[in-house]
């Protein structure tokens, strides 16, 4: 094959293998050992030359770093790891980290010592999965999570960050062995590949625990799914709340992350070791992540962006929003698969004016049409209908150049609902140059 870029490479890849998910980790884990990972031995489909490889990591076995944390969860996994990153950097430690999806460039997705990494290390990890998969079909996000592995292992990493995609027991980078795993939170999400059963959620993303090893989870009110897993997997469970909590850390500076993801950031570096209190706490004021209640100014105007894509993202989000005391004029894409209904419930009450847009080139989205159906079919005694006004536009960035020709003064634009929402006013406010960003 000849050398490809990186957009040729995901345009291949995209078109390559039809289903966008497909859960599994028996292909992605033969692919694996194909290419020199010690894979878990809790994948018991996957076989090797010597069935002992999978009793102990042997010589000539690559390992994306020293020690591996795998993060997953409804909400709260992105601002988790960028949390770690930070702390673990503050402290002069090398770290990768592998996050999903990205906003503008593909690159987002892996990054070492806080930097993206270039096309062409993503290009010669592709070309390396490529030849070792043989007849193997791999998805994007498959071949994606191969690529992150195979450059993390050349970099000669203390911790690697890995973020689970969807689900945990049937993920991607459940093929490898964590050393510490984190749950954020649970809630219901992705309910055609999870299910609508809170208790089976928190099993399938529990499942990224290992025997003996700390699983750390975030919910203050813990759903029982994730004691029980935790228990017949043999893991060391650490809840938020009766383990550990965010005032055992101190005077904490205050952030944009939600408290949950900060905690259980702490209390994974706090197993990691050999990092003071003091180091942590400076890290975490170097915590900048976009597309989370990220707050930037454009021609005076305070824009909100978050890609909250669940109810309880959404109700987060509300609860920020209220505490502003603003006039609210929103910007909302998302995603059909999603609830939307119980997306847009929490900010109903709150939004002065609705830009629904519709998302170019997502085939996954919802119409605006059907979006200000919706909002125009929501309770009376909302502001819908009522003071509100509702327009149809053909994307976000269209939405938001109208919306900034009709606000006021101290109103506060927030677009969200995606992160293929935030993305595209993301790369707009990028390529108009003259945005402040502020938060996180």
């Amino acid at each position: 094959m000849p050398q490809l870029s990186l957009n040729e490479w995901l345009s291949l890849l995209e078109a390559r293998h039809p289903t966008e998910i497909e859960l599994g980790l028996d292909r992605i884990g033969r692919v694996a050992s194909q290419l020199g990972f010690f894979v878990s031995a809790q994948i018991s489909s996957i076989t090797t030359e010597d069935p002992k490889q999978r009793e102990e990591p042997t010589a000539g076995r690559i390992t994306p770093a020293n020690k591996i944390i795998t993060i997953a969860g409804t909400n709260g996994k992105g601002s988790c790891v960028a949390a770690i990153e930070q702390m673990v950097l503050a402290a002069g430690l090398r770290v990768g980290c592998y996050t999903s999806p990205h906003f503008i460039h593909y690159n987002e997705r892996i990054s070492i010592n806080g930097h993206p990494v270039d096309d062409r290390a993503i290009c010669t990890a592709f070309e390396q999965i490529e030849a070792a998969r043989g007849n193997i079909s791999l998805t994007y996000f498959e071949f994606g999570t191969l690529a992150a592995l195979l450059v993390m292992s050349q970099e000669d990493l203390d911790v690697a960050l890995l973020e689970v995609g969807l689900g945990g027991r049937l993920d991607a980078v459940n093929i490898l062995d964590p050393d510490i795993a984190i749950v954020t939170s649970i809630a219901k999400d992705h309910e055609d590949w999870l299910g609508c059963d809170l208790n089976g959620i928190a099993a399938e993303k529990a499942a990224i625990a290992r025997p003996d090893r700390p699983l750390i989870y975030g919910d203050i009110d813990a759903v029982p799914g994730v004691i029980e897993t935790a228990g017949k997997i043999g893991s060391r469970l650490l809840i938020n709340g009766r383990d550990f909590c965010l005032s055992d850390f101190g005077d904490i500076p205050e952030t944009q992350l939600p408290p949950v993801s900060v905690a259980c950031a702490l209390q994974a570096v706090k197993l990691l070791n050999d990092v003071p209190l003091s180091t942590m706490i400076n890290g975490l004021q170097n915590v900048a992540l976009p597309g989370r209640f990220q707050q930037v100014e454009v021609a005076g105007v305070q824009l909100v962006l978050d890609v909250a894509h669940n109810p309880q993202a959404a109700a987060l989000l509300a609860d920020r929003l209220l505490a502003t005391k603003c006039r609210i004029v929103a910007v909302v894409g998302i995603m059909a698969d999603k609830d939307i209904p119980a997306i847009l419930l929490p900010l109903i009450p709150l939004v002065s004016a609705w830009y629904c847009c519709d998302i170019p080139e997502q085939s996954r989205a919802a119409t605006a049409r059907n979006l200000a159906a919706l909002l125009y079919n929501a309770s009376p005694s909302s502001k819908v209908g009522n003071e509100t006004d509702i327009a149809e536009m053909a994307s976000p960035v269209n939405g938001l150049k109208a919306a900034l020709t009709n606000v006021n003064t101290g109103d506060i634009i927030v677009v969200f609902g995606s992160f293929f929402t935030v993305g595209p006013v993301l790369q707009w406010l990028k390529d108009k140059g003259n945005g402040s960003v502020s938060g996180e």
